[in-house]
Parts: structure tokens; sequence; C-alpha cells
């Protein structure tokens, strides 16, 4: 009888000491996944808004404004972040024999405290680089003037720049569904408003908004969470120099 209570004790004393072990372990991961998932969150911002900034680098030749806007969209989408510093942006700048590259880094504090206060307030930093969606330079002659009036393959048809590698006709569902990349003017402030939930209405003459066209009423910004896929258009010639190819749905026109 003394031998059983023995081991009811050792297994008592063992359980006392391996529990909050395990304990901490436990609730340690379940920290590393929020860092991990917060880091994520913020590199999926950083590379969204730089690919819309890519995407109009073309007739875009400053940007200014850009660290301004991705730092509030970064403190919009994380709560727990704090401290946030855009320590690097530049824009179209040449490097590594690559030119109109978009560079900028992001450095925030996380605030979150592991158990046991073993660490408090992470400093982490992310980084994106891409290039610019402006084309190369052509080293060929330029165009003559009996060339220009000349009748070529100049329809246009419509992609989606982010997002796959097909061209649509104008009334392809695809098209139709989703938002359009249009030049903010009088003409369009008339026709339509500006979203409430993205601050449309700071956005300057001359700016690309985006706009629903079958259904919508309002204009919204690239960083808008409503724009998730939107259409430009371009010659059907640019569309298959650059790679796309038809839609089976509608025949790319």
């Amino acid at each position: 009888m003394k031998q059983d209570i023995n081991k009811k004790g050792y297994f008592t004393l063992e359980a006392a000491i391996v529990l909050p072990i395990f304990v901490i372990g436990i609730l340690s991961i379940g920290y590393c996944m929020k860092i991990f998932s917060t880091a994520e969150t913020i590199t999926y911002s950083m590379m969204d808004e730089t690919g819309h900034l890519a995407a109009q680098a073309y007739g875009k030749p400053v940007a200014p404004g850009f660290p301004a806007e991705l730092k509030q969209r970064i403190r919009e989408e994380n709560e727990r972040i704090r401290h946030i510093k855009i320590t690097e942006f530049q824009y179209r700048h040449s490097g590594r024999g690559k030119t109109d590259l978009i560079t900028v880094a992001c450095r925030y504090q996380l605030d979150l405290s592991l158990p046991l206060r073993l660490q408090d307030n992470f400093e982490m930093e992310s980084k994106i680089q891409c290039r610019g969606f402006v084309g190369k330079n052509s080293r060929g002659s330029p165009m003559n003037f009996k060339e220009m009036e000349k009748n070529g393959d100049a329809s246009l048809v419509w992609i989606f720049p982010m997002w796959g590698k097909k061209f649509h006709k104008e009334t392809c569902i695809y098209v139709t569904n989703n938002p359009r990349q249009m030049v903010l003017t009088a003409e369009l402030k008339k026709r339509f408003k500006a979203c409430e939930l993205c601050g449309a209405e700071r956005v300057l003459t001359g700016s690309y908004v985006y706009c629903f066209m079958r259904a919508g009423t309002v204009y919204h910004k690239d960083s808008c969470k409503i724009v998730d896929k939107y259409t430009i258009e371009v010659e059907k010639r640019d569309a298959l120099a650059k790679g796309y190819i038809p839609c089976s749905k509608c025949g790319g026109g």
C-alpha cells in the first residue's frame, strides 16, 4: 500500500513539472503563427500595392505619394502593428543591369508578448522589388509616314494586367463583371461618385480610377478592397506580343 502512494506522488510531481512546459510550448507555437501570419499579411499588402504601381509605371514618371498610401494601408489592415516606417523607396531606378525597378522596404513593430514576457514588441522588416510595366526601348528605326498610314491590326482587346494571360472582347462576361481602369475626368465624376470606403474623393483628376461599368455607380482607388481584378484595353497585336492568348469563352475578338 505504501508503494502505491509513492507511485501516485511520483505521477503528480511529473505532471506538475511537464504540464506547464507543455502549455507554454503550445502557446509559443500559437504566438509564432500569429507573427508569421502578420508578416505574410504585410508582405501581401506591399506586393499588391507595388504591383498596382508597376502596372501604372508606363504613364507615371514619379510616385511621391506611394510611401504614405502604403503606410496607411498597412496600418488599416493590421491592428497590432506599431511604428510603421517606409525605410526605402526607389521608383524606376536601375540596378544589376535592369532598369525601371521599383523597390520598397517597410520596418514595423509587432505589439505581441510571448508567454512569461520572454519577448515583447517584435521588430520586423519586409522588402519588395519588381520592375515597372514599361516594356523596353526599341532600337529599330522610327516608323515613317507611309507606314503610319497603313491599316494594320489595331483592334482593341481587354486584358487583366495583374491576373491571367488571356485577352477578351469588351462584351466578354469576364470583362463586364470586373472593374475597368479609367482616367478620372470631370465627365467621369458626373457619372460616378467617389467610393467612401477607400477615400476616392482625394484622387486627383487625371489619375487612374476603377469603375464597374455594368452596374457600378462609384469609382475606386486601386487600393480599394472592392477592386480585385481590373481590366485595361490594349491593341490586339500588343497583347499577342506580350504572350496573351485569346479567351476560350469569347474568342478574344
